[in-house]
């Protein structure tokens, strides 16, 4: 399980959805479309960030290193600093924010001040995350020879996420499937992230063609194998992995 997939599990948990909801008063439904846009959204402006220069780098992980808790991440997004999540989104996005907001609320139905809130609640959760897996990775290339070209499959992050139990095994892909009501052919062609938010993104749908989708593709780039690992979070981890190095 790569780290996009253990963060969606995490933040897509009917825990962390329900406190989700009740924090931003948005539906289920809506909060679960937009964590699936969101989340991946995420880890790419963090993975471009962090490459633009070293001193991004260095800079994402000092401000990682200030968020670790190790709480569930439901509990954390119950307990959020919404002042700081607001100041993380800031430094993520950048100029972009507004857009940012305005396309993910369009795309999941939400309006744009439960969309903000949404995002301002998840994101102190998401550091600690990167934060444990960061940590982590880098004892297991210390002590075992860890190798980022194979995949990330840490059990002791995956149950920091799960709040003390590993989440389930499940791709992206199946998330999205479960979500939209079970699975149609074109979900079952999908392979991968980026199949995945093909999916969601264009879908074949004509009310899908709308501005903000196109502003989500183009952000969220297309199919390479670049793009992959930049959207489930190699790249990042890589990166980081390299600071002081």
């Amino acid at each position: 399980m790569d780290l996009l997939s253990m963060l969606l599990s995490s933040m897509t948990s009917n825990s962390s959805v329900e406190a989700l909801s009740k924090k931003s008063g948005g539906s289920s439904k809506g909060i679960k479309m937009m964590l699936l846009l969101a989340v991946p959204l995420i880890i790419k402006y963090l993975t471009k960030n962090a490459k633009a220069s070293q001193s991004g780098a260095t800079s994402l992980l000092g401000a990682l290193q200030q968020h670790t808790s190790t709480q569930a991440v439901s509990n954390q997004i119950a307990n959020a600093d919404t002042a700081d999540g607001a100041a993380i989104l800031g430094h993520i996005f950048g100029n972009d924010y507004s857009n940012v907001v305005s396309s993910l609320a369009s795309q999941s139905g939400l309006t744009q001040t439960q969309a903000s809130s949404v995002l301002q609640n998840i994101a102190p959760a998401l550091m600690s995350s990167l934060s444990a897996a960061t940590t982590s990775a880098t004892t297991q290339s210390q002590s075992s020879g860890f190798n980022l070209s194979d995949g990330l499959d840490l059990s002791d992050i995956a149950a920091l996420m799960g709040g003390g139990q590993k989440p389930q095994q499940t791709s992206a892909t199946s998330l999205l499937s479960s979500l939209m009501g079970g699975s149609s052919q074109q979900t079952q062609q999908s392979s991968g992230l980026t199949g995945m938010l093909g999916s969601l993104l264009g879908g074949g749908q004509q009310q899908q063609q709308s501005t903000s989708s196109s502003l989500l593709g183009s952000l969220l780039g297309g199919g390479s194998s670049a793009n992959d690992n930049a959207l489930n979070g190699m790249d990042l981890l890589s990166t980081l992995l390299s600071v002081g190095k």
